[in-house]
């Protein structure tokens, strides 16, 4: 290459005009980079060979080594002309195959180039305040100076005044004619540094106006590329977003329980949705050559990744969950916030279902799903009642179910009242439901004198009567069931009780029902003459005390 470069020289001296070559003129960037090579080397080339002519000729020893180390660079200089030509013409950089050994990483050095753009930014960003507080502590410095060179011209003028020595009196006049130079230097600073300082405010603008050039210097500079990499990021996050809404549609995505691979499938498509969000942003900063974006890009994302480490553990109970491979899977059922409910989808936003309640659809972050457990289940409830259904609470509410939703169950009471209760608090009362069918239990008694029949022909005649008047009352089809047991000896009765079965249609009217009961047992008694009994208090007063009887 070297003889090649020679070559030019010899054939087309310095000064002559060389007619332009057409390939070159085709070739564009390229032949200007070979035109321009070839005028550097022709240059180098003529003063390489006047210094070996010096060289050649008699020379002092330092004459002759400066001569030698020009040689040298422009050896040097003449090598590397060579190289870029080869690299212009072929394309290839000649030092991919000079061999030379890797160096090795030196992190500390690759992170300060890293920062290098970032800092120089914030430097030209706060170049203004740093001249105004430079210039500042420049006139302090001054000031204070002036002030002590006016103390030490004073005490020279007053040591001439008092000291008429021959020998000492010139010596302080030249001594005062130093000082006050230094005053006047110092005077002519100070003036000078004053005058900056004002004309460097005079062309800020206040706090405001600062902060309004920071602002609009950066959009001016940096806002485009900004802009580009956000839009062109969201646009293709917002666009596979939509095409995964369109692939949901798929027979082979909407299967209740899918398989492992294809969850596997999922979640690499949202991981692959973020990263390549991420990597636009970082294409768009490197495309447009903005390094500082692209710097502080990097760190945040460096950032990120730093402190994901101390969630890695969370990451992967959080990545089980989306591979249903967690302590909750989808299909199953799981208890959140005291009531069931069916795992719809485990995803960044889980969908929870309970078909028994109005609205019984809720969207938990994966996060809250951590924290519980599902279990398999087949045709289980949802929820002890539905609307319209009439229920008895263990506080003895007794009322018809109007509205039951994730947060609030409201009943409508006997006489029209409203009574709300919170779900998990409904729940913790142990509503008992009455739709289908329910149960009345009431106890009846009769007097002692009636104890040779109390077993045989009482409760028959308790059953007939309350069969016969229960099915006028209600209907034939609403009574269910009816038997009457005898129940206790009493202290003052012979006790019954009472178990009447009715449908569900009635149940509105279950208080009303343990009324007429008793009502009937009433009837029945007064019907066959038989004597009620009521309360005994025996009161005791001494040996001799006789008891009395009262209600």
């Amino acid at each position: 290459m070297a003889a090649s470069g020679i070559g030019l020289a010899e054939v087309a001296p310095a000064g002559i005009t060389q007619p332009k070559d057409p390939v070159i003129e085709a070739q564009g960037s390229s032949g200007a980079a070979l035109s321009a090579l070839e005028s550097s080397i022709r240059s180098v080339e003529k003063d390489l060979k006047t210094e070996r002519e010096r060289l050649s000729t008699s020379l002092a020893p330092d004459e002759r080594a400066e001569v030698e180390a020009k040689i040298k660079a422009l050896g040097e200089k003449r090598d590397d002309l060579l190289n870029n030509l080869e690299f212009v013409v072929t394309g290839i950089d000649p030092e991919v195959f000079a061999g030379t050994p890797s160096q090795p990483l030196d992190l500390q050095s690759e992170t300060r180039d890293l920062l290098l753009p970032i800092v120089q930014e914030l430097k030209q960003l706060t170049a203004s305040p740093r001249e105004v507080e430079s210039l500042r502590r420049q006139v302090t410095t001054l000031q204070e100076r002036g002030l002590l060179y006016a103390k030490a011209v004073e005490r020279i003028e007053q040591q001439i005044k008092q000291d008429s020595d021959e020998l000492l009196s010139p010596l302080l006049k030249d001594l005062l004619i130093t000082w006050k130079k230094r005053q006047n230097e110092a005077e002519t600073e100070l003036a000078v540094t004053e005058y900056r300082l004002a004309e460097v405010e005079g062309k800020r603008s206040g706090v405001f106006g600062t902060l309004k050039e920071i602002v609009s210097s950066f959009f001016r500079q940096r806002g485009l590329n900004l802009m580009i990499a956000f839009l062109s990021s969201a646009l293709i996050f917002v666009g596979m977003h939509l095409l995964w809404g369109k692939l949901q549609k798929l027979p082979v995505l909407r299967k209740k329980h899918k398989s492992f691979s294809l969850r596997l499938v999922m979640v690499t498509y949202h991981a692959a949705t973020f990263l390549i969000s991420m990597f636009v942003v970082l294409m768009v900063f490197y495309l447009a050559g903005d390094w500082v974006l692209l710097g502080v890009a990097i760190l945040f994302l460096v950032g990120i990744a730093w402190t994901g480490k101390q969630t890695l553990p969370v990451v992967y109970e959080q990545l089980k969950l989306l591979l249903n491979l967690g302590t909750v899977r989808e299909g199953e059922r799981v208890i959140y916030n005291g009531l069931p409910w069916e795992v719809r989808t485990v995803g960044l936003f889980s969908g929870l279902h309970n078909p028994a309640l109005d609205g019984g659809h809720i969207r938990l972050p994966l996060r809250d799903l951590m924290s519980l457990v599902s279990r398999p289940c087949e045709d289980e409830l949802w929820f002890p009642s539905e609307v319209n259904d009439w229920v008895f609470l263990s506080d003895g509410t007794h009322g018809k179910v109007v509205s039951q939703s994730p947060d609030w169950v409201q009943l409508v009471l006997l006489g029209g009242s409203r009574r709300t209760y919170p779900t998990a608090s409904f729940l913790e009362l142990c509503p008992e439901n009455l739709a289908k069918n329910f149960r009345v239990k009431s106890v009846f008694g009769i007097d002692y004198r009636h104890q040779s029949i109390c077993t045989t022909e009482v409760p028959e005649k308790f059953k007939q009567r309350l069969e016969h008047e229960l099915r006028e009352v209600i209907g034939a089809e609403n009574l269910k069931n009816i038997n009457v047991e005898f129940c206790e000896a009493a202290a003052s009765s012979l006790n019954y009780t009472i178990l009447a079965d009715f449908s569900g249609a009635v149940a509105q009217r279950q208080a009303f029902l343990g009324r007429a009961i008793q009502r009937i047992c009433v009837d029945a008694c007064n019907e066959n003459e038989w004597t009620i009994p009521f309360t005994q208090i025996t009161v005791h007063q001494g040996d001799s005390a006789r008891p009395v009887y009262g209600i």
